[in-house]
């Protein structure tokens, strides 16, 4: 079960439709064109019944396994949310009760989803589609992590506006797996768009690659190697230029982690 990191770009106005009724938010990560979108996991990506069947089986395992590759704070924050739900993830992996209790949660999480999802788009005027207030998606994939620690040097968000630009932002609405979305209003983007533009950030970045340093904070998703900053900065570009794009056109930025 992997975690990735998906952008999007969001007019003023529907971002406060959504901070009003956070329910909406599903509506951004729905559509078709989502890098990444809210389809993830095994129930999203299986086809026929019995492929899906198997592949909820082997959710605790799954999960599991990329919990320990997960840094420990982000770790601890999982278990508590499965806690909170009658899930021991100390025990998942052995069947019983805690795994049944998982697939139970991932096919309800499921089912609701898409009733939420029937709804709304039940709820909207003919020929509304949504995507006229909503600008462009970029998934960071696996990257996002490697690229958060190269900003910043740090596992979690701090004040440094480069810190917030991955990992930060403003809750809205529920839990989404791996914690509730985030959103950056328009002028917290022109922030950002212009601190990842800094001369010597790039530099900077570079510098703090250290792939055993980051192995051992247990930076996602683990195993770094020395070709892998190529790749960090490549997505590090992407996202900038995702803000700067944003920040031109006064747009809000809202992400999630799928």
């Amino acid at each position: 079960m992997s975690m990735l990191a998906v952008f999007v770009q969001v007019e003023p106005a529907r971002l406060a439709e959504i901070i009003e009724d956070p329910e909406r938010i599903t509506e951004l990560f729905d559509s078709d064109e989502s890098a990444g979108g809210l389809s993830r996991g095994p129930l999203a990506q299986a086809g026929p019944v019995g492929e899906t069947t198997e592949l909820l089986q082997r959710t605790p395992k799954i999960l599991a396994a990329s919990m320990a590759m997960m840094d420990p704070a982000m770790r601890e924050r999982l278990k508590e949310r499965l806690a909170a739900a009658g899930i021991n993830t100390d025990a998942m992996t052995a069947g019983g009760k805690d795994a049944d209790a998982l697939l139970k949660l991932m096919r309800e999480r499921g089912q609701a989803l898409a009733a939420m999802v029937g709804s709304q788009q039940s709820a909207k005027p003919p020929g509304d589609s949504g995507k006229a207030r909503q600008g462009s998606k970029i998934s960071l994939d696996k990257a996002w992590h490697g690229v958060h620690y190269l900003l910043c040097g740090d596992i979690e968000p701090g004040s440094a506006i480069p810190s917030q630009a991955v990992m930060g932002g403003v809750e809205v609405g529920e839990d989404l797996g791996y914690g509730p979305a985030r959103y950056f209003e328009a002028g917290e983007v022109n922030q950002i768009a212009h601190a990842l533009s800094a001369a010597s950030l790039e530099t900077e970045m570079i510098a703090r690659f250290d792939p055993a340093q980051m192995t051992s904070l247990g930076i996602y998703p683990g195993g770094w190697k020395a070709g892998d900053v190529d790749w960090l900065m490549e997505e590090f570009r992407r996202l900038r230029k995702f803000y700067e794009d944003a920040s031109a056109a006064k747009l809000a930025i809202v992400t999630s982690l799928e």
